[in-house]
C-alpha cells in the first residue's frame, strides 16, 4: 500500500485554514473519491482535479 500527503490552504471567509491531502494508491480500476466536503464543491473539485492532470501533461488512467 502507498500513501502520499500533501497540504494546501483552502480559504474560508478572510481566513485560510491548512488543508491535509491523502493519496492511497492499489492496484484496481483507475479513479478517486473524494470526501470531507458537504456541499457542491465536492462535486465541482473532481472535475478541477482531473483538468489538473491533464494540464500537467500526465495521462488520465484508463478503465
Amino acid at each position: 500500500m502507498a500513501l502520499g500527503r500533501a497540504y494546501s490552504v483552502a480559504v474560508r471567509g478572510l481566513d485560510g485554514e491548512i488543508v491535509e491531502i491523502e493519496a492511497h494508491i492499489t492496484s484496481g480500476l483507475p479513479g478517486f473519491h473524494l470526501v470531507g466536503l458537504p456541499d457542491t464543491a465536492l462535486q465541482e473539485s473532481r472535475d478541477r482535479v482531473r483538468a489538473a492532470i491533464t494540464n500537467c501533461a500526465n495521462s488520465w488512467p484508463m478503465s
